[in-house]
């Protein structure tokens, strides 16, 4: 995506956030003899909403009002619009944003246009990221990437909803040729009874649910989710298309330029301190998979359960597991493992909100590349290692969370001394 189109599309659910409110300071300053809300309201008072002067009825171009007096016509405007039609709504909703501050003042209340300013939210980070890998693996080496991330929420009505992600980021190492703008994500979510569906580009670990805390699926998918919910059970639908890299940032199962098609399904429990999940996923992906693996297969199906438990407030465990149908082959013509699994267990943890607050985390993982394509772990740089793994993260200051995490293993089926560790911290600027 363009850096051009990026920065229109900022700017327009920016300004349209924020509609026209931008109230003088001094609300008996005139306001401008050519300013738009002469025109809206004299078009007001033509269809009877507000009166003009006493001698015509209308209102004079050639006499400036202070924001305070018009303040009070569109203050009498507000009590009759109920009766308007949608456009003298819409006009008189104008004028409230662009006099809020002396609407204000008057005492008078616009619950109701606040609640559709506010039908817009925004999110975000500026993130800096460091990764290096050491060992007997030969890969980027060191990597240096700061983020921006701009996420806007929006509210369409009481059962639907939307959302955007924009993405940029920027290579330390690469400085000429590193910007890669995109949209990240884009889906409108509704509601039918307890039932939740969303559809567009999607990612399945964070729209609802997915098997197995992250272990198999975590990236952007365009395609749809359905979640039928009844009390402690929940059932998930997945399918689409997904043109995702691994968590490593390699071009994976998915290949370059080719696509995996997904379609899967798993059900969760959730009652209490304890949560489980089983499920089953298929991939497809021929021409992906005889690029980097020269598989004689195009498809291959995961199954995988997962399980959680809360210990008091402050401990989380975890172990998930995955068993893929089929295998590829590693460089050496040997057959990888199918399985994949996963075993952590976490303290507290650190929250943006909290200065001061903190979380650790330590665990053993084993990937595969057809049992865990796209895994959501940060210590992954190699989707054929096992070995252990530890992490903490800090706020330092409100909004500013830092994190470091080391994993130390070896990459599978390659030799007893291949070692494969990694080193991996990022500082993040939250708002």
């Amino acid at each position: 995506m363009k850096k051009t189109l990026v920065s229109a599309l900022t700017t327009a659910l920016v300004v349209g956030a924020a509609s026209t409110t931008f109230a003088a300071a001094n609300p008996f300053a005139d306001v401008p003899a050519d300013h738009w809300a002469y025109d809206a309201v004299s078009e007001l008072q033509a269809k009877g909403v507000v009166n003009g002067y006493a001698v015509d009825n209308t209102f004079r171009g050639n006499q400036n009002m202070t924001r305070y007096e018009m303040a009070q016509i569109v203050a009498k405007a507000m009590a009759k619009v109920e009766s308007g039609d949608a456009a003298t709504k819409a006009m008189v909703d104008k004028l409230a944003a662009e006099f809020r501050d002396e609407l204000a003042n008057l005492g008078v209340r616009i619950d109701d246009l606040e609640s559709r300013i506010d039908n817009v939210k925004h999110s975000g980070f500026i993130r800096y990221r460091y990764a290096r890998n050491t060992g007997d693996f030969n890969g980027v080496d060191p990597t240096n990437i700061i983020r921006f991330r701009l996420n806007s929420a929006v509210k369409i009505n009481d059962k639907v909803d939307g959302f955007a992600r924009f993405e940029t980021d920027h290579s330390v190492n690469d400085d000429a040729t590193s910007d890669n703008n995109r949209l990240e994500r884009l889906w409108v979510h509704g509601k039918v009874g307890t039932t939740n569906i969303y559809a567009g580009k999607i990612n399945p670990h964070d729209a609802v649910t997915s098997l197995g805390h992250g272990i198999m699926l975590d990236g952007a998918m365009t395609g749809a989710q359905v979640t039928f919910n009844k009390d402690a059970l929940s059932w998930t639908i997945d399918a689409g298309t997904t043109h995702s890299t691994d968590a490593y940032g390699n071009a994976g199962l998915a290949g370059v330029g080719h696509a995996t098609k997904i379609v899967g399904t798993h059900v969760d429990y959730k009652k209490g301190n304890f949560d489980a999940a089983i499920g089953y996923y298929n991939f497809s992906n021929k021409d992906g998979l005889r690029e980097v693996y020269n598989a004689d297969f195009a498809h291959w199906g995961v199954w995988g359960i997962g399980l959680g438990y809360q210990f008091g407030k402050d401990f989380y465990l975890t172990g998930d597991y995955v068993r893929a149908n089929k295998a590829v082959k590693n460089a050496a013509g040997e057959d990888l493992d199918k399985d994949g699994w996963n075993v952590q267990l976490n303290y507290k943890g650190a929250k943006e909100s909290q200065p001061k607050s903190w979380g650790a985390y330590v665990g053993y993982q084993k990937l595969s590349p057809t049992a865990t394509p796209f895994p959501t772990y940060d210590t992954v740089f190699n989707n054929n290692t096992k070995g252990w793994k530890v992490g903490v993260d800090y706020t330092f200051m409100k909004n500013i969370v830092g994190s470091i995490q080391y994993f130390d293993g070896k990459i599978i089926k390659a030799g007893q001394n291949d070692k494969a560790r990694r080193i991996f911290g990022q500082v993040t600027f939250s708002f």
